[in-house]
């Protein structure tokens, strides 16, 4: 499941909104708690304290533009794009903006292996994808 992740966030969320998880076989426990990490990403200590996740809807497509990681107090994006900001990277993100989009999906998780690994490239290899997501003080839990 974790692979899934990072390999096609959209699928994922669509699937778990639409219980297709639970029809081929995966646990709804097992699932709950994918969803709940996936929507709940500490921002890494290294982007320095009382930071955000500054979300950018693109002006005219409506579509998943993009996120930084800002200083709270900064004042939000002023311009032709929305934004939203939230105390924790959220994969879901692009689909709660548009029921489709496979770039903004794509988008995010370059955008989350920038922020967490340093390169948005960084290769998710199975134990990776794992590991990062056995490791619960990556998540927001609370």
């Amino acid at each position: 499941m974790p692979q899934i992740i990072f390999a096609d966030p959209d699928w994922f969320f669509w699937a778990y909104e639409k219980g297709a998880l639970a029809k081929n076989g995966v646990p709804q426990r097992e699932a709950n708690e994918i969803y709940r990490k996936a929507t709940s990403i500490n921002i890494p200590a290294k982007e320095g304290t009382d930071k955000v996740a500054e979300y950018v809807i693109h002006p005219t497509t409506k579509n998943f533009g993009g996120f930084e990681i800002v200083p709270r107090s900064r004042p939000q994006h002023q311009g032709g794009s929305t934004t939203l900001r939230m105390d924790v990277i959220d994969l879901s993100v692009p689909r709660r903006i548009a029921q489709y989009d496979k770039w903004g999906s794509g988008r995010i998780i370059e955008l989350m292996k920038h922020h967490l690994f340093g390169s948005e490239s960084h290769r998710m290899t199975k134990k990776r994808c794992e590991d990062f997501f056995d490791d619960d003080s990556h998540f927001d839990l609370s």
